[in-house]
């Protein structure tokens, strides 16, 4: 095993691969002319979260005091801020909307690449990663929101969001009238309500595990789940990105997960994708997706018994939470085609429980898989350019502050 794994070094290491598999996302920022700034912030329970901030495109910044209108970019599952722009400038959602001139900021959920910090709890101890995307929703974008309002003077963003940052969106508004007068609009993309009907990796997981609640921490631990680490970047270097045969096993891996391959995906940026994804998470924020799976609802994390329960809510069972009480203008990207975002759990859950007067656009495209809002070649025209010009529309024709 230890010659295997020198041989796999020893090959990566001789063959010629993308530089951005070894760069952080400050640096795959900065490598394409771009500025990058990483700012810090502190949740109410301690975790310190890193953003990550393009505050002009590769024009410059303009004018000096030029306000320039402020989006947030959220990452979905097992994900980071490299999502927006692993791809080229002309492709990746962030560049696209920095050179058209907004202030970008790029979100990063608790336990990911860049977040995997506390005021007081060592990430190594279990106690660290005792949090799902209930906790992402409740504090980690109000922490990341407020310290963008507070930096940049605005009382308000526009948000777009990925799969389960568009879930943390849809459940925060559902629950906090103040928090939603801060977000001027929501572009959700490959949106996630309820996730009964997915298919894939995640369906299976939910099958086999989830009856048994011991056997889940048992097979999996209390702790990370499939952290981004020297042993992915390898797979990425030797198996990935060395021959047309290994890009394809890394593509028909990601497509297990996601979706069947679409004709829209950039093989030769594979190894750059796959050592920055999976960015970590925890296992109970995988055992939640799973609870999702198998319950058809959307609620808060079930902590196996009533007691536990009682002690977290006030009650035996987690409360659900009701998406008709959003407000907030939302425009909607999904597909046939996206496993996770199943467009069966689309249709009969979101967009009858959503505010119809409030989904101002639901774009149905075609032929897109979960990846293909993030990574694909048409997702430029298909979605961020439309985006970008909707807004530029909306503020009279240049982009700048209203």
């Amino acid at each position: 095993m230890l010659l295997f794994w020198c041989m796999l070094a020893t090959v990566a290491t001789v063959a010629a691969h993308d530089p951005e598999v070894d760069m952080s996302a400050p640096e795959m920022i900065r490598y394409w002319g771009y500025p990058v700034e990483e700012v810090q912030t502190t949740t109410d329970d301690g975790y310190v979260l890193t953003m990550h901030r393009i505050r002009y495109g590769r024009a410059g910044p303009g004018p000096d005091g030029e306000c320039k209108p402020v989006v947030l970019m959220q990452h979905g599952l097992e994900c980071d801020s490299t999502n927006w722009i692993a791809n080229l400038p002309e492709n990746s959602a962030a560049f696209m909307f920095a050179d058209a001139g907004f202030d970008v900021w790029l979100g990063n959920n608790r336990g990911n690449t860049y977040s995997k910090n506390h005021i007081s709890i060592d990430p190594k101890k279990e106690q660290f990663w005792e949090f799902s995307w209930d906790e992402m929703a409740q504090k980690d974008l109000p922490a990341m929101i407020d310290v963008v309002l507070e930096i940049t003077g605005h009382p308000d963003l526009y948000y777009v969001a990925h799969s389960q940052g568009t879930l943390q969106m849809f459940s925060k508004l559902s629950m906090d009238k103040d928090f939603a007068q801060k977000i001027r609009k929501f572009f959700a993309l490959a949106p996630v309500g309820t996730v009964k009907h997915i298919k894939g990796l995640m369906a299976v997981l939910a099958e086999w595990f989830l009856p048994e609640f011991d056997l889940w921490l048992d097979v999996f631990g209390q702790g990370e789940f499939f952290p981004s680490n020297e042993i992915m970047d390898l797979f990425a270097k030797w198996i990935c990105g060395t021959t047309n045969i290994g890009e394809d096993l890394c593509d028909n891996f990601m497509f297990l997960i996601c979706g069947p391959e679409s004709d829209q995906f950039n093989k030769t940026r594979t190894e750059v994708y796959v050592s920055h994804t999976p960015a970590g998470t925890s296992t109970q924020n995988i055992q939640h997706w799973a609870q999702m799976v198998k319950s058809g609802t959307v609620s808060r994390y079930d902590y196996g018994s009533s007691k536990s329960n009682q002690k977290h809510y006030g009650q035996s069972k987690p409360p659900s939470y009701d998406f008709s009480k959003i407000n907030n203008d939302m425009y909607l990207y999904w597909s046939d085609d996206d496993w996770l975002a199943d467009a069966e759990d689309i249709t009969g859950y979101l967009l009858n429980s959503l505010n119809p007067n409030h989904i101002k656009a639901n774009h149905h495209l075609p032929g897109y898989n979960h990846l293909d809002f993030i990574w694909g070649m048409n997702a430029a025209k298909d979605i961020y350019q439309p985006i970008i010009d909707l807004l530029r529309e909306e503020m009279g024709g240049t982009v700048q502050c209203t």
